[in-house]
């Protein structure tokens, strides 16, 4: 009778799980180009800490179109446009980040339809400074952000008490990716 040498089973589970592991990956594309914004908002005095907070920003250009022709990019070659990075600073040094407890940045149409979120942070860091990096979701916003005009909501609940107005600034990077 035959024996199957000890070796071979584990050679054979060997070479399965690497050609399955060589043939997973993920092709994520190649950023054709960044479409960035960069909009001023003012938060109010007197918010508390129960109710959460949004404030719109309407009517954002895309500048999409001129973006394809500065870059020399066709609308078909763009797989889709995702989040990259999300930013928000206090230029002034008139908030305290620790004050927010969670923040969330939604994009939509002008008629907020689709409306999606793109970026969140959720618990904010209790040693947060004047800037706050936001995590880029996985969404696709192509539907939005290649109209003509977008809109952003960032909603925002605090841990507490806002006593002053403050001046705020948004940058947000949107990626378009190759398919």
């Amino acid at each position: 009778m035959y024996r199957i040498p000890r070796l071979l089973p584990s050679l054979f589970i060997v070479l399965i799980l690497t050609i399955s592991i060589s043939g997973c990956h993920k092709n994520d594309g190649q950023v054709l180009f960044k479409m960035e914004y960069d909009q001023l908002m003012n938060v109010p005095g007197g918010l508390n800490t129960v109710e959460t907070y949004s404030f719109l920003i309407q009517n954002i250009p895309t500048n999409f179109n001129q973006l394809l022709s500065t870059f020399n990019v066709s609308a078909a070659a763009i797989m889709n446009i995702r989040p990259g990075s999300i930013r928000l600073n206090d230029d002034f040094n008139q908030f305290d980040f620790i004050k927010v407890e969670k923040i969330s940045l939604l994009a939509s149409k002008p008629n907020f339809i689709n409306e999606v979120e793109i970026g969140y942070l959720e618990p904010v860091p209790l040693v947060s400074a004047n800037s706050l990096q936001l995590f880029p979701t996985l969404v696709d916003g192509s539907d939005i952000f290649t109209g003509e005009k977008f809109n952003l909501k960032l909603k925002i609940k605090l841990r507490n008490f806002n006593p002053a107005n403050t001046n705020l600034r948004l940058r947000v990077a949107m990626n378009a990716v190759n398919k």
